[in-house]
């Protein structure tokens, strides 16, 4: 049996790895550098037997709870594999104890001797990093329960929810501590139509049928999170077919894409599977799990509604549970993530029954409200029938299990029916499950995030100090020093200097980059088309016809969805690029500023002294979410050509003609070839044509963001100006060198306890 010890710190995002109590090799694939625990733990067991030549492992893990549960699921799949690893886990700080610490520091630089770590900039940069909003996204076919289940999460009956497919709007639902929620509905174009401080179901479902109304954003409190955590926003987003808002559909593509880590609960109908408006959106959820390892798995939640409607004797809860796992893998879907649920008898039993005792309800009473009768037998068939019991089948985590467990022996114990009733019911793991991937991923990404931004801030005051403290050490040197600063400080001025940067920045260009890509996404996009059209009959009825045509149509918005999400993330990688370049060249910039040029043993390094000042250079690479927005045109009644078309604007590319008409009436058959051929060749035409649009679009915003840039460094290089001014006051005030060093000796004292706190929030 090897020793295997692993340390992984999921806050640095740092992995050591000992085999026998020795570091693994340089060549080994256990060099995981600085990819995220989720991203190759999956890999772990069969690399390990490749580079060990035995199947019998004892592993020490040293890290938090979370990660050590994933490390303990890959041992029980490797057994399977005839592949034995016992787990053995070293406790780690986890994220609460970073919570409490990063508080403290924050506390403390507020009541600390540095202004300037005060300033309102400092404390929206740490509001900024702790209050990160997380989505929840929503996503469902038609009459599979999505807004009951959303209801039942919120504990309120706020979601229109029917049989008929009901959502045509986006609705955000953020987490805040409020008694009441308030909503404010926005059209197309972003323009506020109306606003309501006490939300309640009606004015909710006047809303989604308000044709004007495209998006709704609500606040109110979520009752499973706290929002002293992430801010969690619930996304309830309309059906694949039932949107009223092209841009909808772009947004459902949007959140499925690979670069998007937002949780996705996808709802399934238990007693209504492989309907076709699943066939898209599934394909492209397979895509998006094939890359980023566990993480882009964990963050899929396949919730399998309806499964109270199963009579017993007739149906089987876990053999439909199968049936779901086998038609996810068909889709190229392996190992989802499966929760069954009973969202309405939860919904019920957070609502309706919520004041009810059982205890002194009679249900011969002909007086009792018939849908409190429902709820109440729907109670009895959870708690009685055991194949009911859903969380039974739910994949969760050994401490999450102990806790669910733990609760329902106490609402046995009590003889709590409801409380019993609605742990079967599935939606208590479902919560946990979107609580433990906001704890895995989110708060740690969250605590590096604020750290970076303390630690940031402080070195760059630590350098300032440390700069004057060597200033006024160094009076004898006082001519020399001045000299230094003046020069920095002439070729800060130096039109020269502001040329050659300009022409660097000017340099910056991944146009090339950008054409290449863009043009493996249309590839791909003709290789659909073709895929659509072939296998054919050569000729069809006019009924046919229309079918296919109708098919075409949903084909067709979808691609156009998933293409246009494809080239916003070409533009934004492009961006966040170019954007990063321009940082680095500003960095060379500064630094060559003082080239070699010392005081005492410390180096006047202008870069150090303004590091924390250039916090301000990274946000503006939020711009790139502004940079693909879409601007809403009017479509005609005929095809014509329309110089407005953008490549972002993908539900302008064609537009129904009297010519399909006609074919469908004046004949009794339709050549299938020349009906494809006109359905699509305007599309494959526009999509070289979007093409050209994507790089040019590329090239405009490639031009703003250097213009931004541009703008901020001139702000920078007056900060720089002002610092070098106090230095100099330092270089030349005599008569108080000794009260100086004593204050910035003690100002750098401060300083250094404070980094070490702060640098220590990320030890495990």
């Amino acid at each position: 049996m090897r020793e295997i010890f692993i340390k992984y710190n999921p806050y640095k995002v740092e992995t050591n790895i000992l085999i026998d109590g020795k570091p693994v090799k340089a060549n080994s694939a256990l060099q995981v550098d600085d990819r995220r625990l989720q991203e190759w733990i999956e890999e772990l067991p069969q690399i390990l037997v490749d580079e060990c030549n035995t199947k019998s492992f004892k592993v020490k893990f040293h890290g938090t709870i979370l990660d050590y549960e994933d490390l303990v699921s890959v041992a029980r799949e490797a057994k399977e594999k005839g592949i034995q690893i016992t787990c053995e886990h070293i406790p780690a700080k986890e994220v609460k104890d970073k919570e409490k610490a990063i508080e403290q520091i924050f506390h403390d630089i507020q009541n600390g001797p540095f202004e300037e770590l005060k300033q309102p900039d400092v404390k929206r940069a740490f509001e900024m990093a702790a209050s990160s909003d997380f989505e929840v996204n929503v996503v469902a076919t038609m009459s599979a329960g999505k807004s009951t289940l959303i209801n039942a999460l919120l504990r309120k009956k706020m979601m229109p929810a029917k049989q008929e497919a009901c959502t045509a709007t986006i609705t955000k639902i953020k987490d805040k501590d409020l008694d009441t929620f308030r909503a404010t509905a926005y059209d197309q174009n972003g323009n506020l139509l109306v606003a309501h401080p006490e939300l309640t179901f009606s004015m909710m479902e006047s809303l989604n049928g308000n044709p004007a109304v495209s998006t709704v954003q609500v606040d109110g409190d979520i009752p499973f999170v706290s929002s002293d955590d992430i801010s969690l926003v619930l996304v309830d987003t309309p059906g694949p077919n039932n949107s009223r808002d092209p841009e909808h559909k772009a947004a459902t593509y949007r959140m499925l894409s690979e670069s998007s880590k937002t949780v996705v609960l996808y709802i399934l109908n238990a007693t209504q599977l492989a309907v076709n408006d699943d066939n898209d959106l599934l394909n492209h959820v397979a895509d998006s799990m094939r890359v980023g390892g566990k993480q882009s798995k964990d963050r899929f939640v396949f919730v399998v509604n309806k499964l109270d409607d199963f009579k017993q004797g007739e149906d089987s809860v876990g053999q439909s549970i199968e049936k779901v796992r086998k038609y996810l893998e068909d889709k190229g879907i392996k190992n989802p993530n499966i929760y069954p649920a009973a969202a309405l008898p939860a919904l019920d039993i957070r609502t309706s029954l919520k004041d009810v005792d059982l205890k002194n309800i009679n249900l011969m009473d002909d007086d009792i409200d018939p849908n409190i009768l429902e709820a109440i037998m729907k109670i009895r068939k959870l708690n009685r029938n055991q194949e009911l019991h859903l969380e039974t089948y739910a994949p969760l985590t050994p401490s999450i299990r102990g806790e669910i467990t733990s609760e329902l022996a106490a609402a046995k114990e009590s003889k709590d029916q409801i409380t019993e009733a609605l742990i079967h019911t599935g939606i208590i793991p479902i919560e946990s499950a979107i609580r433990m991937y906001v704890a895995k991923y989110a708060k740690t990404a969250k605590i590096k995030n604020i750290v970076d931004t303390f630690s940031k801030k402080l070195e760059s005051a630590k350098s300032f100090e440390n700069t004057k403290q060597e200033i006024v050490s160094n009076q004898n040197k006082q001519k020399e020093i001045l000299e230094q600063i003046n020069s920095i400080k002439s070729k800060l001025k130096s039109g020269e200097e502001a040329k050659k940067f300009k022409a660097m920045v000017d340099a910056i260009n991944y146009d090339k980059e950008i054409a290449t890509i863009a043009d493996s996404i249309l590839k791909e996009a003709q290789k659909k088309i073709t895929s659509q059209t072939s296998n054919l009959e050569s000729k069809l009825t006019r009924r046919d016809a229309e079918s296919l045509c109708q098919l075409f149509v949903k084909f067709t918005e979808s691609l156009q969805a998933e293409i246009q999400i494809k080239l916003e993330n070409v533009i934004t990688n492009h961006v966040e690029k170019s954007a990063q370049d321009l940082l680095n060249q500003y960095k060379q910039k500064i630094s060559k500023l003082a080239h070699d040029v010392k005081i005492g043993a410390v180096e006047l390094n202008p870069f150090e002294i303004l590091d924390g000042e250039m916090d301000g250079l990274s946000q503006l690479t939020n711009l790139v979410g502004t940079l693909t927005k879409t601007e809403k045109v009017k479509v005609g009644e005929e095809w014509v050509a329309n110089s407005s078309k953008a490549w972002y604007k993908p539900w302008t590319w064609f537009q129904e003609s009297g010519e399909y008409k006609d074919v469908y009436e004046k004949k009794e058959y339709v050549d299938s070839s020349e009906l494809t051929q006109k359905f699509f060749a305007p599309i494959q035409k526009q999509l070289f044509n979007n093409r050209d649009s994507a790089v040019d679009y590329a090239k405009k915003q490639s031009s703003q963001i250097k213009k931004a840039f541009s703008k901020k460094f001139v702000e920078l290089d007056e900060v720089l100006d002002k610092k070098l001014e106090e230095l100099e006051g330092f270089a030349t005030d005599n008569q108080n060198v000794e009260k100086m060093i004593k204050e910035t000796k003690s100002r750098l004292e401060w300083l250094e306890n404070i980094q070490s706190r702060t640098q220590s929030i990320l030890d495990i």
